[in-house]
Formats: structure tokens, C-alpha cells, sequence
């Protein structure tokens, strides 16, 4: 059995991860794709461990609301903690008005770049393969407009702040022969050559 097979295997089935308990008393956190899996989770506990201002960046209003509703009811934070601000990073619009909105908070102390799709099927956004467009360029994007936010944040309150992006095993045994193309992003826009939902 391959060696990622073996640690994959043990990271899910035989590790618990311990229950944060550090305390984020005061501080503005985003998380990204917070709707749902680890995106929501992380957000939970942000809100549970005392964060002043939790804010949900997802696709769906709807189903920001329904897993902020969720958090809420799991931790009994107060209303107002635990915001719902719309995010599609299929659309590099989206990305920018997320990021101007951003610019006006009073602080930002923590950005978790979770979101992310898994696609079957060939589609383009912002003529980019979908995955790379969100996966990758939208997800860059946003991480340098918020920089600067981040950046204000750490040098007025004399504090750290945290921009982190949640990984894939999957990056670890991904061919990815596109690297040899002249110009790797045409490349895995290429519907003729593009192998979807297989390691590439």
C-alpha cells in the first residue's frame, strides 16, 4: 500500500483531532466555504471560543444562513456574532466586492481560504477551467485584496493575524502534466486534453 494510502487512512480512521480551546476573544475571522464540512466546522468553533465577528463567506445567502442558524443554535452565541456575506469565486467580480466590503471592517484578525470544488464536468469561469479558476486564482486573488486589511489589523492592534488555506492529500498525487505546457493555465483549459474527476 502506497505511503499517502497508509497515512490517509490513519488520519481518518484512527486520529481525533483535540478539541480547540484557545480563545479568540475579540477578534474578526473569515472562513470561507463555511456552509458546509471543515469550512463550518472551523467556524463553529470560532464562534464557540469567543470570537467577536464570525463571518460566513459562501456561494449560497441560503445556506449561509441555514448553517449560520446551525452554529448558533450548537454554541448559543449571541445574534450578530456569526454574519452570512455572499462569496462566489467563480466570478472575479464577486471576489472584488467581497474584498471592498472587507476593507471596511473594523478589524480582521483571521482568514480561513477553505472554499473549494471537486468538478466532473468541463466548464469555464472567467476563461479558466472552473476548478483553477476557483480552487487557485479566485482564492489568490482574495487572499492579497485582504492582505492589506490583515496587515492594518496586526500594525495598529500590535497583534499576529492568520491568513491560512486549507490543503488537499490530493495535491500530493496529482501528475499534473500541464506543468510542461508553455502556458500551464491554457493548458488545463484545454477541454481536449482535460481529464476530469481522474488524478491528471
Amino acid at each position: 500500500m502506497p505511503g499517502f494510502d497508509r497515512s490517509f487512512v490513519a488520519s481518518h480512521l484512527c486520529f481525533t483531532p483535540p478539541i480547540p480551546t484557545r480563545k479568540f476573544t475579540g477578534q474578526t475571522i473569515i472562513v470561507t466555504g463555511s456552509n458546509t464540512g471543515m469550512g463550518l466546522e472551523a467556524a463553529r468553533h470560532f464562534a464557540r471560543l469567543d470570537a467577536a465577528k464570525v463571518i460566513l463567506a459562501v456561494r449560497s445567502l441560503e445556506k449561509g444562513q441555514a448553517a449560520a442558524a446551525s452554529i448558533a443554535a450548537s454554541t448559543g452565541v449571541q445574534d450578530g456574532i456569526v454574519e452570512v456575506w455572499e462569496l462566489d469565486l467563480s466570478r472575479y467580480e464577486s471576489v472584488t466586492a467581497f474584498a471592498q466590503r472587507a476593507a471596511g471592517l473594523e478589524r480582521l484578525d483571521i482568514v480561513v481560504a477553505n472554499a473549494g470544488v471537486y468538478l466532473f464536468d468541463f466548464t469555464l469561469a472567467e476563461g479558466n477551467e472552473t476548478t483553477i479558476t476557483v480552487n487557485v486564482v479566485s482564492t489568490m486573488l482574495l487572499a492579497l485584496l485582504l492582505l492589506p486589511k490583515l496587515r492594518g489589523t496586526a500594525v495598529r492592534l500590535d497583534k499576529e493575524v492568520v491568513l491560512m488555506f486549507t490543503g488537499s492529500f490530493v495535491h500530493a498525487i496529482t501528475p499534473f502534466k500541464e506543468r510542461q505546457a508553455e502556458n500551464i493555465l491554457a493548458g488545463l483549459a484545454d477541454p481536449a486534453t482535460a481529464q476530469m474527476g481522474t488524478e491528471r
